[in-house]
């Protein structure tokens, strides 16, 4: 078929006006320096110096903050604004320490309690229980089919997403790592990916303890990983090493685990000495309790991050403060399990008061059992309470716990964790507009004890929004709950055979 001049012509003029805003698209995709200015809000920085802007201006420019100031300091030039009147602006938050268990969901609970039964954590551990129960979900991971452990995790992420976390170290899950990563990738969240190690377990008073697990093939496991994701091109995914705890690892195991943290420069992680009988089931079979194995090693630095550390003797909580070990603990958890962590010991509060940088992280369940707000308002409240004293813990400090300090223990605090020029424009704002906050001065200090994840209303991750008036701007939460919930009755019934 031929066409006339006109034909010809009326094509010419599509392409060309086709070519024109394909190039036109592309220049603004690839447009660097975007300002988009955050006004009208009320700063916490969660910087060092914990600095408060009451009302306050944030430049970000592409991916990073800028600048910022008060009200009375001359607005910068700006492409995009954000009204942020009525809201709190925080940095966003950073939950070092989370197990995906969404698998072994949905909670199927009976209401009345009578279900209820005593958790192997509870009054000091139960080693053996544990050590049982760690051998069999540690590679729970490898059963699922790919978009099984993708639809899986991407609906667990998302509710720490939706709750304000923009950041999180994933500490071995019930899921495959390569899911993890992609589901964050995704969702545009920033992760560390793990897969745990347990290679032992040890029967209740016993000398000797018995081998459930290949330590060569999950030492492997770990430098797959890290040859994959650790400092990923898209920038938001790394990997972290990680052990179940010291009661279900051999020495082989955590040698293992301290060199390829070493090869790869990343941090490594453990539930170091959380449980009060750990020490005696050690002892007996390694001459060492669970910090003493961890310092025999060379392990005790600042690229560990040691969860629920509350079981220490005085020498080795000093050896903690003088190696600058990385202390996460979750307050939040605590009483869902039974365990005595935040008050028995206090020890976690006394690092808290030294100025040690503790954590706070929301742990790990089977469904969504609290986000960082929860986490950070356990820490400030529940310190108080056991060290029986209100400063033990102030707002800005249980702040600094869900931020600046999970920042440094998943080792990106240089771009991460603070609102401060040159980071990562990573920023929380919290709707403060209600019957709460009135005839108030101090914002946060009624967020951590009457507000929680629910009062998120936007979530900026490398200075893109991704949830904006409690809604995902790029996915659909009722698909991503439909297919999590078609994913997880195949493999539960697959895996589990329930």
């Amino acid at each position: 078929m031929s066409l006339n001049r006109r034909e010809v012509l009326a094509a010419t003029s599509v392409m060309a006006a086709l070519s024109v805003g394909t190039t036109a698209n592309a220049e603004r995709r690839n447009r660097k320096g975007v300002r988009t200015l955050i006004k009208n809000g009320f700063l916490y920085t969660a910087d060092a110096n914990n600095t408060v802007i009451p009302d306050c201006w944030v430049l970000i420019e592409d991916d990073k903050i800028h600048s910022l100031g008060s009200a009375k300091d001359k607005k910068p030039k700006y492409d995009h604004v954000i009204n942020a009147r009525g809201k709190m602006i925080l940095p966003g938050f950073v939950n070092p320490h989370w197990h995906e268990s969404f698998v072994e969901g949905p909670d199927r609970a009976a209401p009345d309690d009578s279900d209820l039964e005593r958790m192997p954590f509870s009054l000091g551990g139960d080693i053996e229980a544990l050590g049982s129960y760690f051998g069999v979900i540690a590679d729970v991971g490898e059963k699922f089919r790919p978009e099984e452990a993708y639809a899986i995790a991407r609906w667990s992420l998302w509710t720490q997403l939706r709750s304000g976390t923009t950041a999180i170290g994933d500490i071995g899950s019930l899921n495959s790592t390569d899911a993890m990563a992609q589901a964050a990738i995704d969702l545009g969240m920033r992760i560390r990916v793990s897969r745990w190690g347990s290679d032992i377990m040890i029967p209740n008073g016993a000398d000797k303890y018995k081998i459930i697990a290949d330590t060569d093939k999950q030492t492997r496991d770990w430098d797959d990983l890290m040859k994959k994701w650790n400092n990923h091109a898209s920038g938001l995914v790394g990997g972290m090493p990680s052990i179940l705890a010291c009661f279900g690892s051999s020495d082989a195991q955590l040698i293992g685990l301290r060199d390829v943290a070493k090869q790869y420069n990343s941090p490594y992680a453990a539930h170091l000495a959380p449980l009060k009988n750990e020490a005696a089931a050690l002892w007996p079979i390694f001459g060492r309790s669970a910090i003493g194995r961890f310092d025999h090693l060379g392990m005790l630095t600042n690229r560990l991050l040691a969860v629920h550390t509350a079981y220490a003797t005085p020498e080795e909580y000093q050896r903690i403060v003088e190696t600058k070990v990385n202390i996460c603990h979750s307050p939040a958890n605590y009483g869902l399990l039974g365990e005595a962590t935040v008050s028995e010991t206090g020890m976690i509060g006394r690092l808290i008061m030294e100025g040690h940088p503790v954590s706070c992280s929301t742990d790990g369940n089977i469904s969504y059992t609290g986000g960082m707000p929860e986490a950070m308002r356990y820490t400030h409240l529940g310190h108080n309470e056991a060290q029986n004293d209100n400063t033990a813990c102030p707002p800005t400090t249980a702040l600094a716990t869900g931020t600046r300090n999970g920042a440094l223990a998943l080792g990106w605090a240089d771009k991460i964790g603070s609102i401060e020029p040159g980071k990562q424009a990573d920023i929380v704002l919290i709707d403060i507009d209600d019957w709460r906050y009135r005839l108030i001065t101090h914002p946060l200090s009624v967020f951590l004890t009457a507000g929680g994840s629910k009062d998120v209303d936007t979530v900026i991750i490398a200075g893109k929004t991704l949830i904006k008036n409690g809604k995902s701007t790029t996915m659909s939460e009722s698909k991503m709950l439909r297919d999590y919930t078609i994913a997880v009755e195949t493999a539960r019934t697959r895996i589990f055979g329930a």
